[in-house]
C-alpha cells in the first residue's frame, strides 16, 4: 500500500503545482489587462479605475478600495477610486488602522472604528466577520493602502493572492505618479520594463501549463487540445495517424538504475523521437513512459510505416546514460483519421489498444489498429474495472503449496500464492491477472492481503502441520527494491509473533539492486529472523558475489530445468553446476515444477537435492481446505 500511497501523493503534488500554475497564468494575463488600461491613461485621469476593474475579479471580491493621503503631513484618507460612489468623496481618519496597513499585515475582519458604519452594513453585502486584505501601496510620498473585500462565501486570502496584490500595488504606484504629473521618460521606460517582464512571464507560465517539464514535450492536455483543432479543419480525404508508444519495462528500469537514470531516458527518447520528425508533426508525453506521435499530414499509409518504423529501430539502440549502457524498446500502436475514429479520444484510445496488442505478441514492434483490437480493449478494461472492484471487496486470497521432503515426501514448509475468487465464485489463477493488477498499483495492497490471510490462520495450520513449517512469500524485484514496502511487510509478518517462520521469496531481477538490498532491507530481515528465498533461480541475472553477500536461506531452481531433465544432458550440466553453487555458499536447494516420476527418479538418483515443489507431490490448495485434507500425512508435531 505505501507504493500506492506514494503514487497518490505524487499525483497530488502534479495537481496543486497544475492548478498553481493555471492561477498564475490567470493572473498574468489580469495583470496584463491593468497595465494596457494604465498605458493609454490620459493626463489628469483617474487611473484606478480600470486598473480595479480588473483587479476584482482577480479576488473574487465585491469591493476594491483604495485609500491615499489627502495631503501632505494630514492624517486623513482619501479615496481615490472605488466600486461604490459614496466612497469617491470619503474622509476619514486614519487612526491605527493605516498603522497596520503599511506594515503589510493581513487582517480578518473589519472593526476599525475609523472606517464608516455603512461599509459593515450587512445589507451592502458586507459584515464584520467578512474577510479583507489590506497592502501598503506605497505611492511616492504618499502614504497608502488597498483594502479588498471579499464575497461573504470567501474564506480569506492565500499566498498567491497577497503576491499578486502586491503587484498591483506596484501598478497602483505608477498610475498614481503619472495621474498626478506629466510622466518623465524615466517613468515610461520603468511601464514598458514591468509589461515585458510580465508579458514573458505570461509566455513562460503559458508553456509550463502546456507542457511537460521533464522533456519539454506537450504534455495530455495540450495534445489533446492540438489534435482537435487539426481536426476540425480536415477536409474530405485528409488524413491524420496517431501514433500511442509505451516504452517496455520501463518500469523495470526505474526499479534498477534509480529514477534519475529513468529520467534521462526518457529525455534521450524524446529527443530521438523528435529528430524523425516533420515540422507539421506533433509528439506529446501524457504520461511516464506513453508517448503520443501525431503524423499530419499524410497520403500514404507507407509514409507512416516508414516514420514510425525508423522510430521503432532508434529507441532499440542503446542509450548511454551516466556510463551506463541503458538498452529500451518502445511498443507502437497507430490508429487513423477518419477510419480509426474521428476525435481525438477515439483515436489514442484506438491506438492504446493496438500498442496492447504489439505487447502481447511482440514488443518492441508496431501494431495498427484493427476492430478485433477494439473488442480487446475493452475486455481488458472490463477486467481492469472488476479488479478494481475486486481489490475494494477484498476478493483475492492465500493458497498454500507444499514442498516436500522428496524421499520421505513429509511437508517441510509452503509457499503462499495468489488467487483471484470473483463475485460470481469463479477462481482465477496468478497468470490472469498479476500483471494487469501490477500495472493498476494494486499489487502492494494483494500482498498485504494474503499475508493478513495468512497471519490470521496461522494458528490453525500450527497446530495441523506444527510449528517448525516455513511459510514463503512471493516479492516481485519492484517492491523488494523499496525499502519503505519491505518495511511494511516485515512489520506485517512480526506481528504473528512467530517471524522466524516466514521467508520472502525474492526473483534473481532483486539482486541486481543488491546494494540498496542489503544496506537497507537485509539487516530489517535478519534482525527480525525474516528469511530469504531466492526463487527461480538460473533464469535471472545475479552474480555469484551477490549471492554471497545476500547470504540466502534457500535456492529455488526454476522448473525450466526440472522439465524433463531425465532427457537433457545441458540441464543436467547446468543442475550439478548449481549444485555445486549450493554447496559452496552453504544455502539448501529446491527443486522446483517436480510433475512427473521420471523427474523426481532422476533427482534422487543423480543428484544430493532433497527438497522439492510440484504438482507430483500438491497442488495448491486454500487454507480451509488444506487443513480439512488428511491426505497430506502430517500430523501437529
Amino acid at each position: 500500500m505505501e507504493g500506492n500511497e506514494e503514487l497518490r501523493e505524487t499525483l497530488v503534488g502534479m495537481r496543486q503545482e497544475l492548478d498553481s500554475l493555471r492561477t498564475e497564468a490567470a493572473h498574468a494575463t489580469l495583470l496584463l489587462q491593468a497595465l494596457d488600461t494604465l498605458l493609454v491613461v490620459k493626463e489628469n485621469d483617474d487611473p484606478f479605475t480600470g486598473v480595479f476593474g480588473a483587479l476584482l475579479p482577480v479576488f473574487e471580491a465585491s469591493h476594491a478600495i483604495v485609500l491615499v493621503q489627502a495631503e501632505e503631513g494630514s492624517d486623513e484618507l482619501e479615496c481615490t477610486a472605488s466600486s461604490h460612489p459614496a466612497l469617491l468623496s470619503l474622509r476619514c481618519k486614519a487612526d491605527a488602522l493605516l498603522t497596520k496597513v503599511l506594515g503589510g499585515r493581513i487582517v480578518t475582519t473589519l472593526t476599525d472604528s475609523a472606517l464608516p458604519d455603512w461599509l459593515l452594513d450587512t445589507s451592502d453585502d458586507l459584515s464584520k466577520s467578512q474577510p479583507a486584505l489590506y497592502l501598503p501601496l506605497g505611492v511616492r510620498d504618499r502614504r497608502g493602502m488597498l483594502v479588498l473585500l471579499r464575497r461573504p462565501d470567501q474564506d480569506g486570502f492565500d499566498r498567491a493572492h497577497v503576491a499578486l496584490a502586491r503587484k498591483f500595488s506596484l501598478l497602483a504606484s505608477h498610475a498614481m505618479a503619472a495621474s498626478r504629473a506629466h510622466q518623465t521618460e524615466a517613468e515610461s521606460h520603468r511601464l514598458k520594463h514591468l509589461t515585458d517582464q510580465l508579458t514573458q512571464s505570461q509566455s513562460a507560465l503559458a508553456h509550463r501549463v502546456n507542457h511537460d517539464q521533464l522533456t519539454g514535450l506537450a504534455n495530455r492536455a495540450y495534445v489533446q487540445e492540438l489534435v482537435d483543432k487539426r481536426l476540425s479543419t480536415k477536409k474530405d480525404g485528409e488524413r491524420l495517424a496517431l501514433a500511442f508508444i509505451d516504452l517496455d519495462d520501463f518500469k523495470r528500469v526505474n526499479d534498477f538504475y534509480g529514477h534519475a537514470v529513468g529520467d534521462a531516458l526518457l529525455c534521450g527518447v524524446a529527443e530521438r523521437i523528435q529528430s524523425q520528425l516533420r515540422m507539421t508533426d506533433i509528439l506529446g508525453r501524457i504520461s511516464g513512459d506513453e508517448f503520443v506521435l501525431v503524423l499530419d499530414p499524410f497520403v500514404e499509409r507507407r509514409e507512416i510505416s516508414v516514420l514510425v518504423n525508423r522510430v521503432r529501430d532508434l529507441l532499440k539502440k542503446p542509450f548511454a546514460i551516466e556510463g551506463l549502457s541503458v538498452k529500451c524498446s518502445g511498443s507502437v500502436g497507430v490508429a487513423i483519421f477518419p477510419t480509426h475514429g474521428r476525435d481525438y479520444e477515439t483515436l489514442r484510445r484506438n491506438a492504446d489498444a493496438a500498442m496492447y496488442s504489439t505487447k502481447s505478441t511482440a514488443k518492441g514492434n508496431v501494431t495498427y489498429f484493427s476492430k478485433a483490437m477494439g473488442q480487446q480493449m475493452d475486455e481488458r478494461m472490463s477486467l481492469e474495472e472488476r479488479l478494481r472492484n475486486g481489490f475494494a471487496e477484498r476478493q483475492f486470497r492465500c493458497v498454500l503449496q507444499a514442498k516436500v521432503d522428496m524421499g520421505t515426501r513429509r511437508v517441510v514448509g509452503f509457499e503462499t500464492l495468489a488467487r483471484w475468487v470473483d463475485s460470481e465464485g469463479v477462481v482465477h489463477p496468478p497468470a490472469t491477472f498479476l500483471q494487469p493488477a501490477g500495472e493498476l498499483g494494486l499489487l502492494d495492497g494483494i500482498t498485504g492481503m494474503l499475508l493478513d490471510e495468512l497471519i490470521q490462520k496461522l494458528p490453525t495450520l500450527n497446530k495441523t502441520f506444527g510449528r517448525d513449517m516455513r511459510y514463503s512469500v512471493n516479492v516481485s524485484a519492484a517492491q523488494a527494491s523499496r525499502p519503505g514496502f519491505m518495511r511494511s511487510i516485515v512489520r506485517q509478518v512480526q506481528s504473528s509473533g512467530s517471524a522466524g517462520n516466514f521467508m520472502l521469496e525474492l526473483t534473481e531481477e532483486s539482486l541486481i539492486t543488491a546494494s540498496v538490498f542489503q544496506t537497507q532491507t537485509l539487516p530489517m530481515m535478519r534482525e527480525a529472523g525474516v528469511g530469504i528465498s531466492i526463487d527461480d533461480f538460473g533464469t535471472g541475472y545475479s552474480s555469484l558475489s551477490t549471492l554471497a553477500d545476500i547470504t540466502a536461506d534457500e535456492l529455488k531452481i526454476d522448473r525450466s530445468f526440472i522439465s524433463s531433465i531425465h532427457l537433457r544432458p545441458r540441464s543436467q550440466s547446468i543442475l550439478r553446476a548449481i549444485e555445486s553453487l549450493g554447496a559452496a555458499l552453504g544455502i539448501y536447494l529446491v527443486a522446483e515444477g517436480v510433475e512427473t516420476e521420471e523427474e523426481l527418479h532422476f533427482l534422487q538418483d543423480n543428484t544430493a537435492i532433497t527438497l522439492g515443489q510440484g504438482y507430483l507431490f500438491h497442488r495448491p490448495e486454500f487454507i480451509d481446505d488444506l487443513v480439512a485434507n488428511s491426505g497430506l500425512g502430517v500430523h501437529a508435531a
